[in-house]
């Protein structure tokens, strides 16, 4: 089970890298060119990436033989059988299957027969010896029989004594000792120099004597593990055929005989199948037992796992191969092969062979995609965020409600959100790189802004963008750009109404402008730092703005520069360097030029550059982004679909998948591209998506390697573990006026947990005594209730929602901060939003408090609230509230313990009487 709370996250070091260096990228295309220079035909062909099953190979033999197929590898794969019958045939013949390890998967495998001097019983098992060139056999009787290998036409060499019956048999070729398997013991032989023969070095005797049925080389740290029963023995080796036993794996329960086993030395991780269709895994680095699952309704004879995909491949003796989701332990997909399978074996990570009662056969499992990382949630939206010169962030967005930074070198976590419940309702987000501030839209007029410097990011304040509580805010775009008096960069939104607004900490930025006659659909800005700051719009009326910030006499306008309208709706908008492009409803590309606008204010539909292009799916679009340094776009469609073009709209690669894709992006200006499926990020690489006429253009230009960023570490404060969160709200008044209005109370009723480093949202159960008794979007000031008084510039006190807290008496946060700063001080918010005394919000939840920030502001009975600040020497500003004596306050407090739903009542009455009017 998974810990309710794993904080202990603070990984500081980066991973290795997923995205080569620029220099050895350059070095590796130009290896490519030189390979497909000769084929001028692939130059115009359309690139297809596929990752469907490929039976290579298949051939029938007499079902009576039961041939005993051996694979080795030395510069070539080969497939022996020693007792190999052809399907309407009585010889027996040896036949020797070569398959080059250079050759295409299309290609064709050789097959050579030679005929058998002597007479071989049937083979229970069989191994080559590597560079001694000959193959041990054991055929059921007490003997070990030795040939020689395809080089000398598989000769008989003769036999040696073993004096016990064998049950599997292995060869290490590191070692260079041959182990065999029996009853109760491993035993170990050494090939004799210069000779055909065997000597047997050592026996080890199993202390609960049970039967090894196989061995795996695979081990952790180069160990030889051996399949005993119901366990796994871990072996090393000591030198002269020797072994010694370290550690093993054994299951929480007795189970079934172990039959396979992998380890993934890059995951951590060891499974082993058994005979009633099993799977375990234990952890490497503990020896401890992890989980188990069903994966087949028969013995398992192959379990084998794939860490570039983060999937595991397990094949039953029912004759189905599956392959699993590592993150969550769904099924992926899966290939029926033939009944009753006798053996399976992976020779590398995409092929294997298998056997059947009747069939040999060669198998292709391909896939052009590597783990780039592994989210605990479906994504929901991927972008590359451009936060400076040569540094960018993979920007994904998750069904649990999570925003994360990935590193786009190594996949790396570097920065996450924290899981409150108003981040269900996220419809738009925007990163500020200058403030490293995260903007959220939240489904109403409102703004969520996080702070990014840390991780978990805290929510900072909320916004309220507009006076008009109706005007919802659609979308959100950030430019960097010079515009002078501290501004690097503006954070745009748009609304319902076809507002523009600009959110700014400088009250000169605050602008609006009213560009749409519909609802504001999308906003784009141009990547990276830019002279002018450009930004391109499309609303509901199906037109296409481009606007300027423009600052005029200290103070930034929104000047509209060029328009044009639309034939048909859009889906999906950018504004690239000199050009804007567009998908539309109906699947097309359109891609206008600066100077294609309209000049005048007049346009009309159909204007210059309004032809688009084919349709270029035959269903929705659903993803989009574009590689502007290649002039390459990629598109994924409803049904999982996903191509590359070029801006003319030529299809240049297709990825036909069994797999269904979800969102997308591209990861940099390389042109290597994020999938995401499997509820995890992976990495296409440029070099297989790439037709040779854009490697030649990739070759030429002069990159610079992306910033290799370091994760932040996950240190949750300790107000994370509270049920409410109070964050400053201000509201955007127009004119460039803004205000504080009071607190607003955000519901955190989930964690973070981490399974190793995957983030999992976890809905927390909480016994709290400290409950706020009011919903998550009601908050302490209301907008007829704060006035400013412009002599002392500080809220004037109306009593608010009530709390009701332990041992406080009915008493709410904002009286008590009221009562607290209300001694000639001002709001203790700073300019950016922070309540920058983190004494000061410990004191709102003091049984969460740690003991050296805690003080007992009600421990006095007359409320004598000098004696809290030692040394004041500021001038007293008395409130009415403040004369009240505390027995009159107990007295009163009385009264206002009410019920929960007539505190609600009183509360939102107001609301509803002010809607009216309006």
């Amino acid at each position: 089970m998974m810990p309710i709370k794993n904080w202990n996250i603070t990984k500081m070091s980066p991973s290795p890298r997923l995205i080569p260096q620029w220099k050895d990228l350059k070095l590796l295309i130009n290896n490519i060119l030189k390979d497909i220079k000769a084929d001028e035909k692939r130059k115009n062909d359309v690139i297809v990436l596929r990752d469907w099953p490929e039976t290579l190979y298949q051939e029938t033999h007499q079902p009576q033989s039961k041939p005993f197929i051996c694979f080795y590898a030395i510069d070539v794969n080969y497939f022996v059988s020693l007792n190999w019958v052809e399907p309407h045939s009585k010889q027996i013949q040896a036949v020797l299957w070569v398959q080059k390890k250079d050759t295409e998967m299309g290609g064709m495998i050789e097959k050579m027969k030679f005929p058998v001097m002597d007479q071989v019983p049937p083979i229970e098992a069989m191994v080559h010896t590597g560079s001694h060139h000959m193959l041990i056999a054991y055929c059921g009787d007490t003997r070990l029989w030795l040939f020689e290998d395809h080089q000398q036409a598989f000769i008989f060499l003769g036999t040696v004594p073993c004096r016990f019956s064998v049950s599997c048999l292995c060869y290490d070729s590191e070692a260079e000792i041959l182990l065999s398997g029996t009853l109760g013991a491993v035993v170990t032989w050494l090939i004799l120099p210069n000779s055909r023969s065997l000597q047997m070095a050592q026996t080890v005797l199993l202390s609960d004597h049970e039967f090894v049925q196989g061995f795996s080389l695979n081990g952790p740290q180069g160990s030889l593990l051996a399949l005993c029963e119901d366990k796994v023995r871990v072996f090393t080796h000591q030198g002269q055929g020797q072994l010694k036993e370290r550690k093993k794996f054994t299951p929480t329960a007795n189970g079934s005989f172990i039959t396979c086993s992998f380890t993934c030395v890059s995951q951590g991780y060891f499974y082993a199948g058994n005979k009633d269709g099993e799977i375990h895994a234990w952890s490497l680095d503990q020896g401890n037992f992890l989980h188990s699952f069903q994966a087949h309704s028969s013995s398992v004879i192959c379990v084998y796992s794939r860490p570039e995909t983060y999937t595991l491949l397990t094949a039953g003796r029912e004759g189905i191969v599956k392959e699993w989701n590592l993150a969550f332990g769904n099924l992926l997909r899966q290939l029926n092969i033939d009944k009753d399978l006798q053996q399976l074996q992976f020779i590398d990570d995409t092929t294997f062979f298998c056997q059947t009662t009747h069939t040999f056969s060669l198998h292709h499992l391909p896939y052009f995609y590597s783990l780039f990382n592994v989210c605990g949630s479906a994504p929901e939206q991927v972008q590359r965020v451009c936060c400076g010169h040569n540094w960018t962030r993979i920007l994904c967005a998750t069904k649990d409600g999570l925003l994360r930074f990935l590193s786009p070198v190594t996949g790396d976590l570097l920065v996450i959100t924290w899981p409150l419940l108003v981040m269900d309702r996220a419809v738009a987000w925007a990163y500020d790189t200058d403030k490293e501030e995260l903007f959220v839209a939240t489904g109403g007029s409102e703004v969520l802004v996080f702070d990014a410097t840390r991780s978990p990011c805290t929510a900072k304040y909320l916004v309220c963008t507009s006076v008009n509580y109706g005007d919802k805010v659609r979308c959100l775009a950030y430019g960097q750009s010079h515009l002078g008096m501290g501004l690097a960069g503006l954070m745009f939104c748009g609304h319902d109404s076809g507002i523009v607004r600009i959110l700014s900490h400088y009250s000169c930025a605050r602008t609006e402008k009213t560009v749409h006659s519909g609802a504001v659909l999308a906003l784009s800005t141009l990547e990276g730092r830019q002279e002018i700051s450009l930004l391109c719009s499309y609303g509901m009326d199906d037109t296409i703005y481009l606007t300027e910030a423009v600052l005029q006499k200290n103070k930034v306008i929104l000047q509209p520069i060029n328009k044009i309208l639309c034939a048909c709706p859009l889906t999906h908008v950018i504004l690239l360097p000199g050009s804007v492009g567009a998908i539309t409803e109906n699947c097309c590309w359109h891609l206008w030029y600066y100077q294609d606008f309209p000049k005048s204010s007049e346009a009309k539909q159909g204007s210059v550059g309004d032809k688009g292009t084919k349709c270029l799916h035959q269903c929705d679009i659903t993803s989009f982004d574009v590689c502007s340094s290649l002039k390459l776009f990629v598109t994924g469609g409803i049904d999982g679909s996903v191509r590359i073009w070029d801006f003319h709209g030529r299809l240049l690669t297709e990825l036909d998948s069994a797999l269904h894709f979800g969102p997308l992006c591209f990861a940099n200006n390389r042109g290597d591209l994020l999938l995401t499926f499997n509820q995890s990020l992976y990495l296409v690489s440029c070099l297989k998506l790439l037709p040779p006429a854009q490697l030649i253009h990739l070759a030429i230009l002069s990159n610079v390697d992306d910033i290799q960023e370091v994760p932040k570490p996950f240190l949750p404060s300790f107000f994370f573990s509270f049920e409410n969160i109070f964050v400053p709200r201000f509201v955007y008044l127009g004119q460039g006026l803004k205000k504080l209005q009071g607190l607003e109370v955000l519901v955190n009723k989930r964690v973070i947990a981490f399974d190793n480093t995957v983030p999992h949202v976890v809905e927390e159960e909480r016994h709290m005594s400290t409950v706020i008794q009011m919903g998550p979007k009601s908050h302490f000031l209301e907008d007829k209730d704060v006035t400013f008084d412009p002599k002392q510039n500080r809220p004037r006190h109306i009593v608010p929602a009530q709390l009701q807290l332990a041992g406080w008496d009915g008493l709410n946060p904002y009286h008590i901060l009221c009562r607290f700063f209300g001694k000639g001080q001002q709001w203790p918010f700073a300019p950016d939003g922070y309540i920058p005394n983190s004494v000061i919000r410990a004191r709102l939840w003091p049984e969460g408090t740690p003991i050296f920030l805690r003080y007992d502001l009600y421990r006095d009975t007359n409320w004598d609230m000098t004696k809290l600040i030692r040394h004041q020497t500021l001038s007293p500003m008395p409130l009415s509230e403040e004369n009240i004596s505390m027995r009159r306050e107990r007295d009163k407090s009385k009264k206002r313990k009410r019920n929960f739903c007539d505190v609600l009542e009183s509360l939102e009455k107001p609301k509803l009487d002010r809607k009216k009017i309006r």
